[in-house]
C-alpha cells in the first residue's frame, strides 16, 4: 500500500474537474486543530444552495484531517444535521466482512431512509492492518448535500447530491480486495444520463477534483455499484449521455420562463375571475357546469406550475414528490376535461337525439377527477416522482418537480396525444356539420361564414384543448419555435376560457330576457 494523495498525482484524472467552496465559512481552517465536526456540519449547511469560492490547500486539507481525527478518537456515532454515520473498531482477530447501511448505520439491512451500502471484504481489511497493527478504526460518514464538493463542469452533478467518506484516520490506497460502495438511485433523473464512480482527488495540495481512478463502474437496476481499492471521499457522477438532447441555451429558458409566469398569472386571476361569477350565478346548465371544472383543473395546474421551481430549489424530497404529484394530477385533469369538453359537444351538436344520461355531470366528474388520481396514485407509490432537471446548451440546469422515469413521461405524453387527437376529430367533425349548414341554408349562405361564427369555432378549439398540439412539433429545428409558441399562447388558455364562459352567460341571459320579453 502507499501514501493515496501522492499515489493519485499519476493517475488519469476525467474530465469533469471542479473546486471544493467554502461559502464564506472562515473558521474551516480550524476544524482538524479542534477535530470538531460540527463546523463542518454548519459549512455544509451554510453552503447549500450557494455559488462556490475556491478553497485554500490548507482548508481542504483540514477536512480530510478532521475526519483522519475523529476516526483515530475510536467507535462513536456522528448524527449531525448534514453529516451522519460511525466509527467502529475492528480487531485483527476477529475480522469479518465489514457491512453498513447509511444513514442508518445499520449493519444488517437496508432501512427506508437508507440510499448507501457499504462492503469492505475481510481480505481489504487485513490488508488496511498491515503486519504491524492488532486494531484500526474504520469510520463511515454520509453527507446530505455535495455543498463542500461541487461539480463546475457544464451539465454535470453528483447522483442525489451524495457523498460518503470511508476513513481508518489515514490515506489507504492500492488494496487488492476491492471495497464496494452501493448508491441507490431512489428517485433520482437519470434519463440520458452516464453514471461514474468517483472520488474525490486533492492534487498537488492545492486543487481538488473527482477522479474515477481505482474505481469500477457497476450499474443494475435502481443502483450504482462502485468497486474501488482506496479509501477517500466517493460519490457517483452523472453527465449527460450520447442521447441527451440539451437543445436549449438559459437565455431561451429564461424567457420562455418569463412569458409562461406571466400568462399563467394572468390566467390564474381570469380563472379565479369566472370562478366567483359561477358561484354567484347559483344553478347553470351541464355545458357551464362543465365549463367550470376544466376552469378549476386549469386553476390547478397554473398554480402548481408557478411555485414549482420554487419548492423544487428547497432540496426536501418529500415535498418534491408531492409537488411533482400535484403538478401531474392537475396536468392529468386538464388533459382529461377537454375530453368531457369533446364528449359533451358530441352529444348536443353531431349526436343530437336520445342523449340523456343519468346523473350526467355525476360520471363526468367521477372520470374527469378519479381517473387522474388514481394514475398519480400509482405513481406516487412506485416511487416514480422527484427532482428533474433540465441541462441547458451553456452548462448549468434547471431543476423542477415532475417525473423522473422516462418511461412513466412517455406514457403520459402518450394519453395527451390521445386526447389531442379525439379532441381535434370531434372539433372537425363539429367545424363540417357548421359549413355544410351554411351551404344548406339558404339565408346562411348568403350572410357566409361571419367574423362571430369563425370566432365561436376558435373558441371550441381553444375549449378543446386543441391549441396544445404544437408540443407534437417539439424535435429538430422546430422545438424551440414549438416552445415559444406554447408558451405564448396556451399559459393565456385561462383568459380564453374565461373570454368563453363570460360569452356564454351572456347568451344564456338573453335567451332568458327574451323568453320573458315573449311571455309578458
Amino acid at each position: 500500500m502507499t501514501n493515496h494523495t501522492t499515489a493519485s498525482k499519476n493517475k488519469d484524472i476525467t474530465n469533469t474537474r471542479c473546486i471544493a467552496g467554502e461559502c464564506d465559512c472562515e473558521n474551516i481552517k480550524h476544524t482538524s486543530v479542534n477535530n470538531n465536526l460540527i463546523s463542518v456540519d454548519v459549512s455544509i449547511r451554510k453552503c447549500k444552495g450557494k455559488a462556490k469560492t475556491k478553497m485554500t490547500g490548507q482548508q481542504l486539507h483540514s477536512i480530510i484531517n478532521t475526519f483522519h481525527n475523529i476516526t483515530k478518537q475510536g467507535p462513536q456515532k456522528v448524527i449531525l444535521d448534514s453529516i451522519k454515520g460511525s466509527v467502529t473498531s475492528q480487531k485483527k482477530n476477529n475480522l469479518l466482512n465489514f457491512r453498513m447501511a447509511l444513514p442508518s448505520t445499520n449493519n444488517a439491512t437496508l432501512e427506508e431512509m437508507d440510499d448507501i451500502w457499504l462492503e469492505i471484504p475481510t481480505e481489504a481489511l487485513n490488508a488496511i492492518l498491515g503486519h504491524t497493527k492488532e486494531e484500526v478504526n474504520l469510520g463511515a460518514f454520509w453527507f446530505e448535500d455535495d455543498s463542500l464538493f461541487p461539480v463546475e463542469e457544464n451539465n454535470t452533478e453528483l447522483l442525489n447530491s451524495r457523498v460518503v467518506s470511508v476513513d481508518v484516520g489515514e490515506d489507504i490506497s492500492d488494496l487488492r480486495s476491492y471495497m464496494k460502495i452501493t448508491f441507490l438511485f431512489q428517485n433520482a433523473s437519470l434519463e440520458n444520463k452516464s453514471l461514474a464512480c468517483v472520488f474525490w482527488d486533492l492534487e498537488n495540495d492545492t486543487v481538488a477534483h473527482w477522479n474515477s481512478s481505482g474505481c469500477v463502474t457497476e450499474t443494475k437496476e435502481n443502483k450504482t455499484v462502485c468497486s474501488c481499492n482506496h479509501l477517500s471521499f466517493f460519490a457517483v457522477l452523472m453527465s449527460p449521455g450520447s442521447g441527451s438532447n440539451a437543445s436549449l441555451s438559459s437565455s431561451s429558458v429564461w424567457l420562455l420562463t418569463l412569458l409562461s409566469r406571466v400568462g399563467c398569472g394572468i390566467s390564474l386571476c381570469f380563472l379565479c375571475l369566472a370562478l366567483l361569477i359561477h358561484l354567484r350565478r347559483g344553478k347553470s346548465d351541464d355545458s357551464l357546469c362543465i365549463h367550470i371544472h376544466l376552469c378549476v383543473a386549469l386553476l390547478c395546474l397554473n398554480l402548481t406550475f408557478l411555485v414549482n421551481d420554487s419548492l423544487a430549489s428547497l432540496g426536501v424530497h418529500g415535498l418534491c414528490v408531492a409537488t411533482a404529484a400535484a403538478t401531474h394530477y392537475s396536468l392529468l385533469c386538464t388533459l382529461t376535461w377537454f375530453s368531457m369538453e369533446g364528449f359533451h359537444l358530441y352529444l348536443l351538436i353531431i349526436r343530437v337525439f336520445n342523449i340523456h344520461v343519468n346523473r350526467y355531470l355525476l360520471k363526468l366528474s367521477l372520470v374527469g377527477w378519479g381517473i387522474p388520481g388514481i394514475v398519480v396514485t400509482i405513481i406516487v407509490a412506485c416511487g416514480k416522482y422527484g427532482e428533474y432537471r433540465l441541462y441547458l446548451q451553456d452548462g448549468g440546469a434547471v431543476k423542477m418537480c415532475w417525473l423522473t422515469d422516462s418511461a412513466v413521461t412517455t406514457v403520459s405524453f402518450s394519453y395527451f396525444v390521445l386526447t389531442f387527437v379525439v379532441n381535434t376529430l370531434c372539433f372537425g367533425s363539429v367545424t363540417v356539420k357548421v359549413v355544410r349548414a351554411h351551404r344548406q341554408s339558404p339565408v346562411l349562405r348568403e350572410r357566409g361564414m361571419n367574423r362571430g361564427t369563425v370566432l365561436s369555432l376558435l373558441g371550441l378549439a381553444w375549449l378543446l384543448g386543441v391549441s396544445w398540439g404544437v408540443m407534437l412539433f417539439q424535435f429538430g429545428p422546430l422545438r424551440e419555435t414549438a416552445f415559444y409558441i406554447f408558451c405564448t399562447i396556451n399559459s393565456l388558455h385561462g383568459l380564453f376560457l374565461f373570454l368563453r364562459y363570460w360569452a356564454l352567460t351572456r347568451a344564456e341571459k338573453a335567451s332568458i330576457s327574451k323568453a320573458t320579453t315573449v311571455s309578458s
